[in-house]
């Protein structure tokens, strides 16, 4: 199976049962690459996202570890994701953290420099409370830092899957989830705010977006 099949597979079984949403998902096309930046709600984000835009060539990055999987390094190698090193093993002190950070910012700046679109989650793990906290996180802001002149910065907004299963929120049932996705160009503000701003800032200033209810 090709990546466009794979997608479609995964869509068709999340519509089952999901009604998903997305909301100007028009921006995406406007320009290539783009940098992709969603909030992380769940355990599934990413694979929804790969499901619902199977026709865009959007390179997740994806731990070593996965990629060296028997089963999930051959999907991942069809999806054309970029291998990042060992995260878990990256946290043994504060300075191999931020020498791990930077290393991540280097390859999604190369990446995106290629010409390859990206997808980043700012925050780095999935939220533990009902507010997107990224608190003083390096990664979106150095790659917005240095961001190629021909790439644009897409945020996503994703609502719904708060609370599911795949959360790591108290569960909460009900008969069939409304999951929206709401997509935004905001290129111009990002590399703004990347060149004004502390990282402690540019990082508030996403959370903002992140946790509006517009």
């Amino acid at each position: 199976m090709n990546r466009y099949q794979i997608a479609r597979t995964v869509r068709f079984f999340f519509h089952w049962h999901y009604d998903i949403r997305l909301v100007n998902k028009e921006v995406l096309y406007a320009h290539q690459p783009i940098l992709l930046m969603p909030n992380h709600t769940a355990f599934v984000d990413p694979l929804v996202l790969f499901a619902e835009l199977h026709d865009l060539p959007i390179c997740p990055m994806v731990d070593e570890r996965f990629m060296r999987h028997r089963v999930f390094g051959r999907i991942l190698q069809k999806v054309e994701a970029v291998e990042v090193p060992d995260l878990q093993q990256s946290a043994m002190s504060r300075q191999e953290g931020a020498a791990k950070a930077e290393q991540l910012s280097r390859i999604a700046i190369e990446a995106l420099a290629q010409g390859k679109s990206m997808v980043v989650y700012p925050s780095g793990h999935i939220k533990t409370s009902d507010q997107e906290i990224i608190g003083n996180r390096r990664l979106a802001y150095e790659v917005c830092r240095e961001l190629p002149a021909n790439a644009a910065v897409i945020l996503c907004r994703m609502r719904g899957l708060e609370q599911s299963r795949w959360s790591k929120l108290p569960t909460k049932r009900v008969w069939r989830r409304h999951i929206t996705l709401q997509f935004e160009d905001k290129t111009a503000e990002l590399r703004e705010w990347a060149q004004q701003l502390s990282r402690r800032e540019f990082n508030l200033r996403l959370e903002d977006w992140y946790n509006s209810q517009d």
